[in-house]
C-alpha cells in the first residue's frame, strides 16, 4: 500500500525499500504491543482506530529511500501524519507528549524488526528514516494542539454566550429588589448587582478575544488609579467568595491604567493563587520602582515545575491539574493586560519560597494605550 500513484507497483521499488514493505506486518505487530503497554489509553482504542494513517506514512518511507521517487522523506509531500494528528484529537484522550511517544515507538519498532531481518541501512537512508520521523511528529502535534483549541474555544465561547441569559435574570432581579432595599440587604444586593455587571462585562471580553485577533483588540481606556485601593478591593472580594484570607499590603501607587482589566487580571491572579495554594494565606502586595507598578501575588504550595513555566501563559492550556476547574483562559489573559500596558508578568516559583506571579508594568501607561 503506497500513498502515490507515481508506481503502479511494489516491484518497481528497490530491493530495500520492498523489503521494508513486506516487514510491514510485523512492525505494527510489534509497534502496537509496546503501544498498548505504555501509552496510557490506549488499550480503550480499536486496531483499526490505532494505525489509522500509519501503514500510509510507512508507505511513503519505503517511497523516500527509493532514488527513482521524488519524496524527500516520509512526510514531504503527504498529509499523513496531519490526519494521525487529528484523528487523535478527534477518537482519544491522548495528549501531545503521547503522539509523539507513538512515532518513536514506531521508529523503534522499523529499526527492530529490520535488524532481525538483517536489513541494513546506510547513514544516508537512516538520515531519511529520522527526518522522516522528524517531521511527522511536528506535523501530528501541530494539527493535534490545533484542533484540541479549536474545540475549547467553540465550546468556550458556547457556554459563555448561554451563560449571559441567565446572567441578565440575576441582574435584572438585583436591580427591582435594590429599588425596596434598606440597610444590609442594600449592601448585599448592591454587591450582587455590581458582581453580575462585572461578569457580564467578562463575558463579552471573552467573546470578544474568541472571536477577534490581538489587532482588533480595542485600546485601553487609561484613567488616573489608585493601585493599593485596586488590590485592597481585589483583597476584599477574595475574603467575602473564597475559604481562604487574602492580606493586602504595600504604599499607595497612582497611574494610569485601564481600571476594570488590571482589576480583571489581578484578581485572576489572586484567586489562582488561592485555587493552587496549601489553603494558607494569599498575599498581595503593591510597590513601585524605577516608574514601574509592581503588584505580586504569592502563595504557598506545590511549586510550578520548570517543564510548564514555558506553557503556563499560553491559552487554554491546564497542563495536569486536571482536578482544578478552570478553561486555561485566566494566566494568558494576565499576561495580555501585563503586555498591552507595556509590562510583563514575571513567574517566581520553588519549594522553599513558594509561588509569586507579579505583574511589572508602568506606572504611567498612556504611551501604551493602543496595545503596541
Amino acid at each position: 500500500m503506497l500513498s502515490t500513484n507515481q508506481k503502479s507497483s511494489i516491484q518497481d521499488l528497490p530491493e530495500k525499500s520492498r523489503a521494508l514493505l513486506a516487514i510491514r506486518d510485523e512492525v505494527f505487530a510489534e509497534w502496537e504491543g509496546r503501544v498498548r503497554s505504555l501509552l496510557r489509553g490506549s488499550d480503550e482504542v480499536s486496531h483499526p482506530v490505532l494505525l489509522d494513517t500509519l501503514p500510509l506514512f510507512y508507505g511513503n518511507i519505503a517511497e523516500a529511500l527509493s532514488p527513482d521517487f521524488t519524496r524527500e522523506n516520509a512526510s514531504s509531500d503527504s498529509s499523513a501524519a496531519t490526519g494521525h494528528g487529528a484523528e487523535r484529537a478527534r477518537t482519544t484522550d491522548y495528549k501531545a507528549v503521547e503522539i509523539v511517544h507513538e512515532y518513536q515507538l514506531l521508529r523503534d519498532a522499523l529499526l527492530c524488526v529490520a535488524r532481525r531481518h538483517a536489513i541494513r541501512f546506510t547513514d544516508g537512508e537512516l538520515a531519511i528514516i529520522e527526518s522522516s520521523f522528524d517531521q511527522a511528529i511536528r506535523d501530528a502535534v501541530e494539527e493535534f494542539t490545533g484542533l484540541q483549541r479549536a474545540f475549547r474555544e467553540r465550546v468556550a465561547a458556547s457556554l459563555t454566550h448561554d451563560m449571559r441569559t441567565p446572567l441578565s435574570v440575576v441582574i435584572s432581579g438585583a436591580e427591582i429588589l435594590l429599588r425596596s432595599a434598606t440597610g444590609p440587604a442594600q449592601k448585599t444586593l448592591q454587591k450582587i448587582l455590581d458582581n453580575g455587571l462585572r461578569l457580564e462585562q467578562m463575558f463579552q471580553e471573552q467573546l470578544d478575544a474568541l472571536s477577534g485577533t490581538v489587532a482588533q483588540t480595542k485600546p485601553l481606556s487609561l484613567t488616573r488609579v489608585d493601585a493599593l485601593a485596586l488590590a485592597r478591593d481585589v483583597g476584599e472580594h477574595v475574603n467575602d467568595t473564597t475559604h481562604v484570607r487574602c492580606e493586602v499590603s504595600g504604599t499607595p501607587v497612582q497611574g494610569w491604567w485601564e481600571r476594570d482589566t488590571l482589576r480583571r487580571a489581578l484578581e485572576n491572579l489572586t484567586l489562582n493563587a488561592v485555587k493552587y495554594g496549601d489553603g494558607a494565606v494569599v498575599s498581595l502586595n503593591v510597590a513601585q520602582t524605577h516608574g514601574r507598578l509592581i503588584l505580586s501575588v504569592h502563595n504557598c504550595g506545590n511549586p510550578i515545575p520548570d517543564e510548564r513555566r514555558k506553557q503556563i501563559f499560553e491559552y487554554l492550556n491546564r497542563g495536569e491539574a486536571v482536578d482544578k476547574i478552570g478553561w486555561g483562559i485566566g494566566l494568558p489573559y494576565v499576561q495580555e493586560i501585563a503586555q498591552r500596558h507595556g509590562g510583563s508578568v514575571v513567574l517566581d516559583s520553588s519549594e522553599q519560597a513558594g509561588t509569586t506571579f507579579t505583574i511589572d508594568i508602568p506606572v504611567d501607561g498612556r504611551e501604551f494605550r493602543d496595545g503596541v
